[in-house]
């Protein structure tokens, strides 16, 4: 989980994007007008991350115009364009939307983070592999979970963050994340629930 800071300009976005990605991308070259999923990438921290790279993109262009956006995508390469429009993220206006969201999907949410606090205030599984087999352990081991509130509706939705990652700031902020899901018990004929799963954060104006 990262913080970012969103671009200002089409300009800043297109001089830190087209950056040439990293040493080892000997066929990407920075300053050629042209923003590959490397570069992306590189800024996002997100080597391998396909679509943790464009959960990166849209927060850090959410500030921007529709017309500096188009500028920014018109000069993604074929790759990043298809990775772009496959995992573009859905915008949560409603918490109640997740139900209908399928997990693996790239989601973005508005909201101020309330931290649940209390060992089994949040009780479920989530499964992890160990070696060739998956386990199922306590979803308080992995993540540090919190509460978004519509205060208008009285609707939640939880999100959460590896414990390594800090804490998120309890006031308003927008969100990139994937929907997960976690076993609210141990048996096979468990019900699940579902839950956002923080990739990075701005801070709203």
């Amino acid at each position: 989980m990262e913080q970012v800071t969103p671009f200002k300009s089409a300009s800043q976005a297109i001089e830190t994007l087209d950056n040439g990605g990293e040493f080892y991308n000997i066929f990407t070259q920075a300053d050629d007008d042209l923003i590959s999923q490397s570069e992306v990438s590189k800024v996002a921290g997100a080597r391998l991350e396909k679509q943790k790279a464009v959960l990166f993109l849209k927060l850090a262009m959410a500030n921007l115009s529709p017309r500096e956006q188009q500028e920014i995508e018109g000069r993604f390469d074929d790759r990043l364009s298809d990775n772009f429009n496959k995992y573009n993220p859905e915008n949560l206006i409603a918490i109640t939307d997740i139900e209908s969201i399928k997990p693996g999907t790239g989601v973005l949410i508005t909201g101020i983070p309330r931290k649940i606090e209390g060992e089994g205030v949040v009780s479920g599984y989530i499964s992890i592999p160990v070696i060739d087999v998956f386990t199922l352990i306590p979803i308080s081991e992995t993540y540090t979970v919190y509460e978004i509130k519509d205060e208008t509706s009285g609707n939640s939705v939880l999100v959460a963050h590896d414990k390594d990652a800090g804490m998120l700031p309890e006031i308003k902020i927008k969100i990139a994340g994937v929907v997960k899901q976690f076993q609210l018990a141990q048996d096979q004929e468990s019900e699940f629930e579902k839950f956002i799963e923080v990739d990075y954060f701005s801070e709203t104006e």
